[in-house]
């Protein structure tokens, strides 16, 4: 639920305010002379809200989780393994060092 602070009570409190948007989540309408005039939200909420405005990106989320439910994924190892040279593996008692 939306807090409302008038802007003066904020230059009182700006510490207390912003401990609890970062540790509860709180949301705050800032007033001033009875009239909204900025909000007060965490950075999480922020990223949450640009992406649910985004509606390619919302898309483009709905089908790589339908992909993913679906099986149709490679792992980071798999996608990669054909760009990564194999490392030589070594055998038991062997040192990596060359003895001249």
């Amino acid at each position: 639920m939306d807090k409302v602070i008038g802007i003066a009570n904020l230059r009182s409190s700006i510490s207390n305010v912003v401990k609890e948007v970062h540790e509860d989540n709180a949301q705050y309408i800032i007033v001033k002379r009875s009239k909204a005039r900025a909000v007060l939200i965490s950075p999480e909420k922020l990223e949450t809200l640009e992406v649910m405005a985004d509606r390619e990106l919302l898309e483009e989320i709905r089908r790589a989780k339908d992909d993913i439910l679906s099986g149709r994924y490679k792992t980071y190892e798999e996608y990669f393994k054909r760009l990564l040279p194999e490392k030589p593996r070594r055998g038991k008692g062997q040192n990596i060092r060359n003895k001249s």
